[in-house]
Formats: C-alpha cells, structure tokens, sequence
C-alpha cells in the first residue's frame, strides 16, 4: 500500500460505516485536463490537443485490428457508428479501408453533452489526422508511429500493425438521433460501432434498434467502459472515495456530494444519473441482454486498467468492503471492477 495515502477525512454511510475520503484515492488515476481547469472540466473549445489525437488514432486503430482478427473484409461493407460524437471514427475508416459506406448517429452536437468535443471544425480535423496518419504510418497503422499521443489513455493492450489503402472519394452522412431511433434510417448495415453505451440507458432498447437495421450476419462492435470500473463514472461524477460509486447507495451518493462537492453537486449528480447508463448493468447483463436480441457474443476482450495493481490495495482500506459493494450491486465481480475497456463483438444470428 501507499504510505503516502493520508485520510483526514471521512464519509459516514447510512449505517454508521466510515469511508475515506482523499484526492489521492482520484487525482493520481485521471489524465490531465488543461492548464487553468479542474479535473471535472473538460477541454476548452478551440484546436484538438494532442492526447485528443492520439485518443482517435488509437480508437481506430483498435477497431480495425479487432475486425482484422475476426477475419471481416471491409471492402464493399456498410458501418453505422452509434453515438459518433464529431464522427472521426467513421470518417477515418471509411478513408483507410475498402468500406463503401459509412453513417454515424448521435442526438448531440458538439459541446451539448459533457463527454461531447467541443465546438470544433470537424472537417478540418479529419483532414489533419487523415494526412498525419498518411504521412506518419503510410501503408499501415502502426501504434509506434504514434504511440506518444497516448500517454494519458487508460489502455493496456496495442493493437497490432493493420495495412490499409487509402479510399477514394466516399461520403460519410451524420444524423442527429439516438441509439433507439435507428429505424429512422432505413436502411440495414453489415458492421455496426458503439462506443458510448455507457451513456445511453435501456440496453435492450439499444438492441432491438440494432435489429432493425441489421441482417443475418451483421457484426455489432462495443467498445466499453464500465460503470463499475474504478473510474466507472467517469471525471465528471467519481468520489475520491475508493469505489465510492459502488459503495454508496445511491441517497447516500447524493448527501456525499452535497457534502464535499456542494458547489457542483447538482451538475455531479445530473451527469451521474442522467449522463450515463441507468440502471447499471453488468457486462454478463449486457452478454444476456444482447443475446435475447438475436446477437451471440464472437469476440470478448477485457482490458485491465492500467493502475489495477495500484487501485487493487484499496480495498485493504475498507473493513468488509466486498459485504458493502454486493448490498448494492449484488451480481458485480471483482475482473470487472478491475477493468479499463471492454471490447466485444457480437453477431447477429436471427
């Protein structure tokens, strides 16, 4: 354990248990924001920095390194994006393989939703990471070409070398929706990409949407970060109590951020209960949830947090700690709670 860990502060839950409060069981886990902000701000407007960039890179990167170890050929190929943001994503792929068509949904515009870049020139952009990409790894993505962009994504895993040829000219389209809507297309998709779903409650709605506009054979990849993982909440919404989110109730998480974040608790509570996935769901609910929508799990790939042997001592902290998480979230396990990013690939089969 860290001797350098000093608790002078505690959280008393209903029962009469005390909890730790510190900054250093958050700050030393989050990436750095911008000079000038707190660590639940996020970027100010203006020109993508580079963790920005590296983060899309290694998106992508991870993607097609995930269909090219599932044997899919791009070429000819439709992808949806579910929950695109600016629509890097999309655009990206549609320009460095064989895909013939690519639409990416997302009800909000930039800046409208706390996880949302902000207002940026979107096609400037793409064609900034376009020619980086091009002119850094020509023929194929390669992570040691830009690898230093990342030093502050939580990953573990590098992808491995993808070749690519650059398209030609392909139109990508933007929809403003949700992940529910997706009728509204009409039109069907051989790959479907989400990797939002921690933002979006009603999984099984999201499921029954992918039915839609999807065949026999449609592939729907997930990249996933769950809500019970160390940082599940995300900046905007985790304690600097270990776990806290997991060993609070959910009154109980309301009078904690009354208490020790008073002037932004109601923002802390909104984005925590409005902006992401409630109810919580487990990735064996998700496994299930998916399955009872005619897609059969093909790929599952767990990706430890990077600081897991660091998080890991604090449980030591918490006298009957697993006691306190399973009273409120009874199906959860312990490789979850230890994981950075999850990535799934689920085949339609009905």
């Amino acid at each position: 354990m860290n001797d350098a860990v000093v608790m002078v502060r505690t959280f008393e839950k209903d029962t009469g248990v005390r909890l730790p409060v510190s900054d250093d069981f958050l700050l030393p886990f989050l990436s750095p924001t911008s000079p000038g902000s707190h660590y639940w701000e996020g970027p100010p407007a203006g020109a993508a920095l580079d963790r920005q960039r590296g983060r899309v890179l290694l998106q992508l990167h991870q993607i097609l390194d995930l269909l090219q170890r599932s044997g899919v050929d791009l070429a000819g190929k439709s992808l949806l994006d579910i929950g695109t943001g600016n629509g890097m994503i999309p655009r990206l792929i549609l320009e460095f393989s064989g895909l013939s068509k690519a639409v990416g949904v997302d009800p909000y515009l930039d800046g409208e939703h706390r996880s949302s870049w902000q207002p940026h020139d979107r096609d400037a952009l793409f064609r900034q990471l376009a020619d980086y990409i091009a002119s850094e790894s020509p023929g194929e993505l390669d992570f040691s070409r830009y690898g230093h962009l990342t030093g502050f994504e939580h990953f573990t895993l590098r992808p491995g070398r993808v070749a690519y040829t650059r398209g030609g000219a392909k139109q990508f389209r933007f929809a403003q929706f949700g992940a529910h809507d997706l009728a509204r297309l009409n039109e069907t998709f051989d790959i479907l990409y989400c990797k939002a779903i921690d933002h979006i409650s009603d999984w099984d709605g999201i499921f029954r949407a992918a039915r839609a506009v999807t065949h026999d054979g449609s592939l729907f990849v997930i990249k996933h970060f769950s809500f019970f993982a160390y940082l599940g909440p995300h900046r905007y919404a985790t304690t600097n109590i270990p776990w806290g989110h997991l060993l609070l109730s959910d009154d109980e998480y309301r009078r904690f951020a009354a208490e020790f974040h008073g002037h932004r608790a109601e923002d802390m509570c909104r984005f925590y209960f409005s902006g992401l996935c409630y109810p919580r769901n487990t990735m064996h609910q998700l496994t299930e949830i998916a399955r009872r929508n005619g897609f059969v799990l093909q790929v599952s790939i767990n990706e430890p947090m990077r600081h897991a042997h660091r998080i890991q001592d604090f449980i030591g902290l918490i006298p009957d700690f697993w006691t306190l998480v399973h009273e409120n979230h009874p199906s959860v396990t312990a490789d979850e709670m230890l994981s950075g990013r999850y990535h799934f690939a689920f085949r339609r089969i009905a």
